[in-house]
C-alpha cells in the first residue's frame, strides 16, 4: 500500500524490500503494531514515529507522504521509482534519517524471506 500510494511500481524487487523494511520496524508477527507498520512519525503524532494511525490504509498514505516531502529520502523515492535492485533501494534507507541506527548500516538488516502473517480486522 506505502508503494501504491507512492505512486512508485510494485515490482518485486520494490515489494521485497518495503516488506524487509517493515520487518525491520515492527517485526513480523506484530507489522502492524500502532497501525503504524514503518514507525513513521509523520502525521502520528508521535515523533520519531512512536504514534499510531486509524488504520493500515493511512499509515501507507502517511509514509508515503513523508517519503515524497523530505528531500532526505529522495534517494529511497529515487530507487523505488526505478524498481532499483533491493541493494541499491535498502542502502538508500540505511543512509537515510529514517532511522537514527541507520539499521547498522545494513548490519542488522535481514534478507531471508518474511513469512506472511495476516493483520487483525481492526487494524483496517
Amino acid at each position: 500500500m506505502v508503494l501504491l500510494s507512492g505512486g512508485w511500481p510494485q515490482s518485486e524487487g520494490n515489494v521485497t524490500v518495503m516488506v524487509r523494511w517493515m520487518r525491520q520496524e515492527n517485526g513480523t508477527d506484530s507489522w502492524w503494531n500502532r497501525n503504524n507498520p514503518m514507525n513513521n512519525g509523520y502525521g502520528s503524532g508521535g515523533g520519531g514515529g512512536l504514534g499510531s494511525y486509524d488504520n493500515l490504509v493511512t499509515a501507507a498514505q502517511k509514509a508515503a507522504e513523508n517519503l515524497h516531502r523530505n528531500p532526505a529520502f529522495s534517494t529511497i523515492v529515487g530507487a523505488f521509482a526505478v524498481s532499483a535492485p533491493t541493494n541499491i533501494t535498502e542502502q538508500a534507507i540505511w543512509a537515510s534519517p529514517w532511522a537514527s541506527s541507520h539499521y547498522g548500516n545494513g548490519s542488522s538488516w535481514h534478507t531471508s524471506a518474511v513469512p506472511e502473517v495476516k493483520a487483525p480486522a481492526s487494524a483496517w
